[in-house]
């Protein structure tokens, strides 16, 4: 059975092991060395104040994880966030991704976003295709702005907008998980 839920304190080793893997053997993290326990959680922590933060459990084991973060730290930017899924990396190809993202923008659009920012690194093709196919828009490229692993690598803005973005918006909500 797959269930989602909010992120609970024992998940956070689990995925932090997961976004390590992508650190030392990918490009979809730009960040060059591996967290701590410390480090991850309180990044988690510091979330999970004000955004959502979800996991995918498939017959009781853990498989991925979905978060909404600032897209910028300006106050007119609020309606608008950062989407970022990572699954185990074992664990790709089965849906769960999909499962995620219909599960984060759910609650994104109950709690009262307008639209969903993804950056991708451009060699990230996967992500670009799952990104295209659930929806979202390339807005630009910006070529070359970070190094990592002997090479130069540019990101892509991919967005989603899941709200009409008339008038005044309402003040942004932190719905639970149970009502998706």
């Amino acid at each position: 059975m797959t269930l989602i839920r909010h992120i609970k304190e024992e998940d956070i080793s689990v995925i932090l092991s997961w976004y390590n893997w992508y650190i030392e053997h990918g490009t979809q993290s730009f960040e060059t060395s591996p967290l701590t326990l410390a480090q991850f959680s309180d990044r988690v922590h510091g979330i999970i104040k004000h955004y959502p933060y979800i996991v995918l459990e498939d017959q009781g084991e853990l498989c991925g994880y979905a978060y909404l973060d600032h897209f910028s730290s300006r106050a007119a930017y609020d309606w608008t966030a950062d989407l970022s899924i990572y699954l185990d990396p074992q664990k790709k190809g089965k849906g769960y991704g999909s499962a995620l993202l219909k599960a984060i923008l759910s609650l994104a659009e109950k709690d009262g976003y307008h639209s969903i920012v993804s950056v991708i690194t451009e060699t990230n093709t996967d992500s670009i295709r799952f990104h295209e196919r659930s929806g979202f828009i390339k807005m630009g490229t910006l070529p070359k702005v970070g190094y990592k692993f002997d090479q130069w690598l540019g990101v892509v803005y991919y967005m989603k907008t899941i709200a009409e973005g008339k008038g005044t918006p309402a003040a942004l909500k932190n719905f639970d998980v149970s009502e998706l």
